[in-house]
């Protein structure tokens, strides 16, 4: 029994193809990895079956799993979106990471709506990442539920904000949509003084230029509450 189990494992390891072992070993410098990563994408076709088979085994190495879930990312073609969408629902937060800046990497309507729903994700770290991806494939539909995390009570730890606060802010801002206006001045009154901070620099990059110029930040803000009063002009 022991020969057949021994047997087994070595055929596992077998169908990790070995640019995807290199291509996740830290140990290796970083132009050799993605030259191995590239390679991986490049012949995709012919190691479809290992590469998609590693990406949804939840007991698989992390490591491999994620670099195999990164070349989904870069396949454009239905069958990748399935599973990518799929490995949303992973039982490892970083896979789910992975997920989701692969489907960022597509940028299709669908996979904004299915990322968008991942800004209520148990993980912080899941979360964060879906608003990285919104913020890079500006679809501006998603401008309210980025909005709508900011005030998400699961965003607070004991009335204090929580980092991952700041991941919408530039997000919005990122998207470049003028619809998120309303809820940057909103943010002029948290108390926390990163998302102002924030809030003004996706003011910047939405509106195209600012009132900070000889201003201290109040002074900023206030410029811009007489701005958003006289309707934006």
């Amino acid at each position: 029994m022991s020969g057949l189990i021994l047997a087994l494992f070595a055929a596992a390891l077998a169908a990790v193809p070995a640019d995807v072992v290199t291509a996740s070993d830290e140990n290796l410098p970083q132009d050799q990895r993605m030259a191995a990563f590239e390679r991986v994408v490049a012949n995709y076709d012919a190691l479809s079956t290992d590469v998609v088979a590693l990406a949804q085994e939840e007991d698989g190495d992390s490591r491999h799993r994620w670099i195999a879930i990164r070349v989904l990312g870069q396949i454009p073609a239905d069958e990748t979106m399935d599973v990518l969408m799929a490995l949303t629902g992973d039982p490892q937060p970083a896979m789910r990471v992975a997920a989701v800046q692969s489907l960022s990497t597509g940028g299709s309507m669908n996979a904004s709506a299915k990322i968008a729903t991942m800004l209520t994700d148990d993980a912080m770290l899941v979360r964060a990442a879906a608003a990285d991806a919104l913020g890079t494939m500006r679809d501006s539909s998603t401008v309210g539920d980025l909005a709508r995390a900011l005030d998400d009570p699961t965003n607070y730890y004991r009335g204090n904000s929580l980092w991952v606060r700041r991941h919408y802010v530039y997000a919005l801002g990122n998207i470049g949509n003028s619809a998120a206006v309303p809820a940057l001045i909103k943010c002029f009154d948290d108390q926390d003084p990163e998302i102002v901070t924030a809030s003004l620099e996706s003011m910047k990059a939405i509106v195209g230029y600012d009132f900070s110029e000889g201003r201290s930040q109040e002074e900023h803000i206030e410029a811009w509450r007489r701005w958003w009063a006289n309707g934006g002009k």
